[in-house]
């Protein structure tokens, strides 16, 4: 999404459960614009005994500089990595066999432990158990080098109601810094769903957050929403979720709670869904509208239907033009997504698959458009396959964060680029 920049949720949540359950004093910085320099001594001016990062894989070695540089000043205090890069890093030893993450142990002493997974009940034990001095083996849900070896600790169950954790707490957010696509001053972030039910080989949410999708109620939605426009005058929500369109009856409740309080009128939303679930009428788009519905997000990754197949997508092209064409005409802004590089998609291929895609674009029926090139993530089955057959030909291709092709393909990385250029001109 370029240089959009937005609120740091799951640290926020962290922090609220942590707050909520251990007598500790906990603070968030996110680094947006500051260099690792001045966000390290903001860091040790607020003197903590545990830091923890929570990193994307483009993140990761900047999180290790500055991990580095606390260790370096201050020895004592400890450090914990979590995030999708950490649980990537794991699920890739424990499933396909991998040392991605034993190596990220022996390479960088820097790091104490990592939460792969979800982190709340794990980080509240692991600070509980350095309080009191535990042997770590005792502590659930935390992975750790001890001199020897790497030491995984039993798995935490997932929390599978999200209405029994807090709020995220929010109170450190550098809101000023913050900006988004539309250039809407009072835009708020929201997650309320954790995980997926689809398992595109692409993508990490699936790895982060196996099994059943966790939900917060429709009720719990309203209740942050107003909290929020209250407490910080947010009018403007983009619903994050991977899926947000898993429950048909919760986005109901959902619209009728808005249509029926009085929030009606003085908010509007964005979410992310699927195309067929817009194709197939599995949602109420009029219904959603009327509750202040102002876009749709869709992954529509290509419209080459080889190419959806082989991903996992389980859509077809046909899918995406419909659901585009149906968000339109219910005055809704249409926002797409589309990746290239793929490693099996001759030039022939995908200058029809963007062809197409210009065809619906053309029409005016969309709105935003984002491109990207595939990256392999650690732990997904996308990793493991370009792994296995040797197409990842740039070794730092993680810190490319999707700008950059980084896999062997049909099509040479100039001409790859060259065609990328060409595209954005046109949907610019």
């Amino acid at each position: 999404m370029g240089n959009v920049a937005r609120p740091s949720l799951g640290v926020c949540y962290l922090k609220a459960y942590v707050s909520k359950y251990a007598q500790c004093t906990v603070k968030v910085f996110h680094q947006i614009n500051e260099s690792n320099e001045n966000i390290t001594r903001q860091i040790l001016d607020f003197n903590p005994d545990l830091v923890g990062f929570s990193v994307m894989s483009c993140a990761f070695s900047a999180a290790l500089c500055i991990a580095k540089s606390i260790k370096e000043t201050d020895s004592r205090i400890k450090t914990v990595f979590g995030g999708e890069h950490v649980t990537g890093l794991f699920v890739d030893e424990t499933a396909y066999g991998s040392c991605l993450m034993s190596n990220a142990f022996y390479d960088n002493p820097c790091i104490d432990f990592f939460i792969p997974f979800e982190g709340e009940r794990p980080l509240l034990g692991l600070i509980q158990g350095l309080k009191e001095k535990k042997d770590f083996q005792d502590v659930p849900g935390i992975v750790f080098w001890d001199g020897i070896r790497v030491c995984v600790t039993s798995r935490v169950e997932r929390v599978l109601n999200l209405d029994d954790l807090p709020m995220a707490d929010r109170s450190d957010l550098p809101y000023a810094k913050y900006h988004s696509p539309d250039d809407l001053s009072d835009l708020e972030y929201m997650h309320t769903t954790r995980g997926c039910k689809f398992k595109c080989i692409y993508c990490a949410t699936p790895v982060s957050n196996p099994g059943p999708v966790a939900k917060n109620s429709a009720e719990r939605i309203l209740f942050e929403m107003r909290f929020l426009k209250e407490q910080y005058n947010r009018k403007s929500f983009f619903f994050c979720d991977e899926l947000f369109t898993t429950d048909r009856e919760r986005i109901d409740t959902l619209s009728n709670g808005i249509i029926n309080s009085d929030l009606r009128g003085r908010v509007d939303w964005r979410i992310f869904a699927r195309a067929d679930d817009v194709s197939g009428k599995r949602i109420d788009l009029d219904l959603m509208s009327k509750a202040g519905l102002k876009g749709l997000f869709f992954g529509i990754e290509t419209m080459n239907p080889r190419s959806l197949k082989k991903l996992g997508k389980k859509s077809n092209p046909e899918q995406s033009k419909e659901a585009i064409r149906r968000t339109y005409d219910a005055g809704i802004d249409v926002w797409c997504s589309l990746m290239i590089g793929y490693p099996w998609e001759t030039e022939i291929e995908l200058r029809k698959s963007l062809d197409d895609y210009l065809e619906m674009f053309s029409m005016g029926f969309i709105k935003h458009t984002y491109v990207a090139f595939i990256t392999p993530f650690p732990g997904t089955p996308f990793y493991n396959y370009c792994s296995r057959n040797n197409l990842i030909v740039n070794p730092k291709f993680l810190d490319a964060n999707c700008n950059e092709p980084v896999l062997k393909t049909p099509v040479s990385k100039e001409r790859m680029i060259e065609i990328y250029q060409e595209f954005i001109s046109l949907v610019a």
